[in-house]
């Protein structure tokens, strides 16, 4: 356990409710990241062709 070995049992359960609230906000993170979708890469090219176009003029 090394830099918790001081701490007694009421802590360290303490410690662990936090951590794992912790782990559940991270997992809710994750999943809404994963739901994010990216722009579909024409929309990409088309401004890229866009600026390319207006920087010829």
């Amino acid at each position: 356990m090394g830099k918790w070995d001081h701490l007694d049992r009421e802590q360290l359960i303490e410690k662990v409710e936090v951590i794992s609230l912790e782990n559940e906000k991270l997992k809710a993170e994750i999943a809404r990241l994963r739901g994010v979708k990216r722009p579909p890469s024409g929309s990409m090219d088309s401004m890229s062709t866009k600026l390319k176009e207006a920087l010829r003029e």
